[in-house]
């Protein structure tokens, strides 16, 4: 079975296997001559933590790292240069670089700051989601490259399943029969599974994806699963293939989709949650909202705490029986917003949000009506992320969704993102039963 993670647990782990490693001289090292590198990674998946040191290098004289990843697409590159202590070891964990594009000590900073091509949603999932991916590594001193290794990163294809979900399947295993017809062709979503299957049945999560590029579901949804969550994707704007933003999602879509992952034997059918970020963190909410017999909780991050409609002219997001569900004039303030009833939700809540949100300036504001109408209960998480951005909710390590970024910003979207990712699990794994 796959053990959930806390990411500040096993970083502190692989940090001090780390110093360790450096002791002992073992470990993942490569060097020229005395010099070399120390990799710690109790696990080696694409957003596992890691542990970089280098060891043996000249006192005095500045160090310059660089990582260097090849994708089907093009070269990802990464550099920075820190001054080498007395002892000549710099530990990435510890030491302040003095030119980088994060802004602290990282142990991974070389890795998610990794800079490339510009590519298309495809190809990111491909090379920071499901792909085994090498990282160079390399290390230079007075000109001279010193040492240098290879990091193997291996995607989520080692720890997850998937499978196109499709109409005829859901009709099929929830009202019986032998579908047929063009209609029960329609591509509904993707069912995300732990692999190997669990022992026993454990929370499962209804992922409704948006129409935004980034850490989209191929991340968090791989993400959920490889932690031990199968998780159902619906496409938050018709079914999968269709063009975005061209439907609304409809509720009977959503009702199918429970009722097929309530019945799947690896699923807890009393402990199912929904999660949305961005536009659709509203309606992963008015599921929680609406649904509190067939949803147990709720995980929204970076979005609005009430149903908007797309425009003034009060476009719908959601569809029930072909007619639009009430939303809200996105035109109006926040105070003058009718919130989602967040207090019907019977399980518990993740509501998250960046306060430097370079594309919803108020995530942060929605998040505080969010949670004034929900209240104080046991197990609920607020997370306010001091100076991070919009996409605190890709998971961490991956470099996706930081581009353009100030490093300060960055940095602390990097750490927003890590500190999410723990809570989340944690949330996950408190409702196991």
């Amino acid at each position: 079975m796959t053990r959930p993670r806390t990411w500040a647990r096993v970083a502190a782990a692989a940090v001090a296997a780390a110093l360790v490693v450096g002791l002992t001289g073992c470990g993942s090292a490569g060097g020229l001559g005395s010099t070399r590198f120390v990799v710690t990674q109790l696990r080696s998946g694409i957003t596992d933590p890691l542990a970089i040191s280098v060891l043996g290098l000249q006192a005095g004289q500045p160090l310059v790292l660089t990582a260097t990843a090849e994708t089907e697409s093009g070269r990802y590159h990464s550099r920075a240069v820190y001054a080498v202590p007395p002892d000549g070891e710099v530990d990435l964990w510890n030491a302040r670089p003095l030119l980088a594009p994060y802004s602290k000590p990282d142990p991974a900073g070389l890795i998610w700051n990794l800079d490339g091509p510009s590519q298309s949603q495809g190809e990111l999932e491909t090379a920071w989601a499901s792909d085994d991916l090498d990282i160079r590594l390399t290390a230079v001193q007075s000109g001279r490259q010193v040492a240098a290794t290879t990091v193997r990163r291996t995607g989520f294809a080692h720890q997850v399943s998937t499978r196109a979900i499709f109409a005829g399947d859901l009709i099929r295993t929830t009202a019986g029969g032998s579908p047929g017809g063009t209609t029960y062709d329609v591509r509904i979503g993707t069912y995300y599974e732990p692999d190997p299957d669990r022992e026993v049945p454990r929370p499962a999560v209804v992922l409704i994806d948006g129409d935004e590029a980034g850490g989209s579901a191929a991340f968090v949804a791989a993400q959920l699963a490889a932690n031990g969550f199968s998780t159902f994707v619906l496409p938050a704007f018709g079914p999968e293939g269709q063009i975005p933003g061209s439907a609304a999602l409809s509720v009977e879509s959503f009702d199918l989709a429970i009722s097929w992952l309530r019945l799947q034997p690896s699923v807890d059918s009393d402990r199912i949650f929904t999660y949305g970020t961005w536009r659709a963190s509203q309606l992963a909410l008015w599921f929680a909202s609406n649904r509190p017999q067939q949803i147990y909780g709720a995980i929204a991050a970076s979005g609005t705490t009430a149903l908007l409609c797309t425009s003034a002219a009060l476009t719908p997001v959601l569809t029930a029986d072909g007619l639009p569900v009430p939303c809200e004039d996105p035109s109006r303030t926040i105070a003058d917003t009718a919130q989602l009833r967040l207090d019907r939700i019977r399980g518990t809540v993740l509501l998250a949000c960046g306060e430097k949100d370079e594309i919803l300036a108020n995530a942060c504001d929605w998040l505080a009506a969010g949670r004034a109408v929900r209240g104080e209960r046991p197990g609920d998480v607020f997370h306010v992320a001091p100076g991070a951005g919009h996409s605190i909710s890709t998971p961490p390590i991956v470099p996706v969704g930081l581009q353009g970024l100030s490093s300060a910003t960055a940095q602390a979207t990097e750490d927003a993102r890590v500190a999410f990712w723990a809570r989340a699990i944690e949330m996950l794994q408190a409702a196991s039963r």
